[in-house]
């Protein structure tokens, strides 16, 4: 395989008849999905679309997801996947950097998109999956009709392996669109790593309800394909009964999440899951280490289960990996080894490399690192500015080469000089017995002082009152005095990202207005 678009030909020719994707409407084969992603493919070809050109999608988790970013791929197009909920706001930033010239969409998706002002102008034809009009936009066509009228057999245009494949936006440090840019060789770098490390085989059948328009979840799904094997999939745990039902019917083998999802199952629904998870062989843990107390209740659940955790950014696809099942519990915080394309070393304050055991950022390199981002050069040059991906996070290298997460450098607070990580506060604050969930950031000027103070946002347990002494003396026995954050704020929901990671800048603005509403009442 030299291009993505190469996984699912081949996998047409190997697998033809066998069942390839499905969601809670139905299936298809993997000749199915190749035929219907081609005759996609030539209608987008159709619209005066050329190589190397945009095509964003913005549509649920779906076989029509898998077969309209395939339809990009085989179109020679560059795929932009784009969160199924994405605002108008958000979409009309990423399309302004990206200026695709098709869009993807469903009804739901055209109808919140153009909900405030007109979608944006670069785009030049926009096909909706699922109706048929009438649309006042002349822009806008039924894509069952452009399908009806191109003929059978797959299309393919010829890309290199290093052209680009996909624009994979995140958020940047700035707060706005980032397109992570990523070739053809740097996916299948990652996924040749992914499939040997997992052991992946025809036989294998993975529930995935990570978003596709992320590298976790569009990762597994081309790992199956690739391996002969199927995939169901379905937005997030929204419906949760319907996806533990899913791992039953589906006969899943594999089923990959972040701690918050398995954190969510193992509370409210472990014996299901024990019972309708049984044959699953493996899962992947990946947005943030897997705590080693839910690593342990997920191995007594499910014994015969092999779990699995990875560090990886957009950028960087899984980078290392580890089997805490294989490795046992003193490696229960780890997030593995470098896979065998991958350089990493972790680099001191004076930029050198660091030895084992000392803590300092993470940088990697190797075929899998993306080009850079999308018509910004500034940012670019600032997180590769040697040859290597400099990552912001915070860890180290133990003796045996195996990479340990303590922090992000970006999340740092400043606190009269020392230097905190939200993550540690939150870890203690989190064992608190009335919290729920915690968010830790830091505020400037608070109180009037000058300088940053932390301050922890908490989400508290139902039938618990806010006791916020209680919280300040918990954590005086636990953290040094200045880790102590100076205020503690009762919310309703921390935000986070799709990964569950914190929305740092979204918390520090929620804080802000409660702290100015007055003090929380118990």
């Amino acid at each position: 395989m030299t291009t993505l678009a190469d996984i699912l030909l081949k996998g047409a020719e190997r697998f033809g008849p066998r069942e390839a994707v499905a969601d809670p409407g139905g299936t298809v084969t993997y000749a199915e999905l190749a035929a219907g992603a081609g005759r996609l493919a030539r209608a987008l070809r159709a619209t005066g679309a050329r190589p190397g050109d945009r095509s964003a999608v913005v549509l649920p988790n779906s076989i029509a997801f898998v077969r309209a970013h395939f339809a990009n791929l085989l179109a020679g197009l560059v795929s932009v996947p784009c969160d199924a909920s994405v605002t108008a706001e958000s979409f009309a930033a990423l399309a302004a950097q990206a200026c695709p010239r098709i869009l993807l969409t469903d009804e739901a998706g055209l109808k919140r998109l153009a909900a405030a002002a007109p979608i944006a102008a670069a785009i030049e034809k926009i096909f909706v999956i699922d109706g048929a009009g009438p649309w006042s936009d002349p822009r806008v066509g039924s894509a069952a009709a452009a399908l009806a009228a191109e003929p059978d057999g797959v299309f393919c245009e010829q890309r290199a392996p290093g052209d680009l494949a996909a624009l994979m936006y995140t958020t940047g440090a700035t707060g706005g669109p980032k397109g992570v840019m990523l070739t053809h060789e740097n996916v299948l770098a990652a996924l040749r790593s992914i499939v040997e490390f997992v052991r992946y085989t025809p036989d294998d059948r993975e529930v995935v309800i990570l978003p596709l328009s992320h590298n976790f979840g569009l990762g597994h799904v081309y790992c199956n394909l690739m391996s002969g094997g199927a995939v169901y999939t379905e937005n997030g745990l929204v419906r949760v009964g319907r996806v533990l039902k899913a791992l039953e019917s589906f006969r899943a083998t594999g089923f990959p999440g972040t701690p918050m999802g398995f954190g969510m199952l193992l509370d409210q629904y472990g014996p299901v899951l024990a019972s309708k998870g049984a044959k699953l062989r493996f899962c992947v843990v990946n947005s943030a280490p897997l705590p080693p107390e839910r690593t342990a209740q997920l191995q007594t659940l499910l014994p015969r289960l092999d779990i699995m955790v990875y560090y990886g950014l957009t950028e960087a696809s899984r980078s290392a990996f580890i089997s805490l099942t294989r490795s046992g519990p003193d490696h229960y915080r780890a997030v593995g080894k470098p896979l065998p394309h991958v350089e990493l070393e972790i680099r001191g304050s004076s930029g050198g490399r660091a030895p084992a055991g000392e803590t300092g950022e993470v940088v990697v390199r190797g075929p899998a690192v993306a080009r850079g981002y999308w018509a910004d050069e500034a940012q670019t040059a600032a997180a590769f500015p040697d040859g290597w991906l400099h990552t912001g996070d915070l860890g180290h290298l133990d003796a045996s080469g195996c990479l340990w997460i303590t922090g992000r450098l970006k999340d740092l607070i400043n606190v009269g000089g020392y230097k905190v990580h939200p993550g540690e506060v939150e870890k203690v604050v989190g064992t608190f017995p009335a919290v729920h969930d915690t968010g830790a950031v830091g505020l400037e000027g608070l109180g009037g002082l000058t300088g940053e103070a932390i301050v922890a946002a908490v989400v508290l347990r139902p039938g618990h009152g806010f006791d916020e002494a209680g919280l300040e003396r918990f954590c005086l026995e636990r953290l040094e005095k200045f880790k102590v954050p100076a205020r503690f704020v009762a919310v309703a929901e921390i935000p986070r990202s799709d990964t569950g990671k914190v929305k740092r800048a979204d918390l520090a603005r929620l804080v802000a207005v409660q702290l100015a509403a007055g003090p929380a009442k118990n």
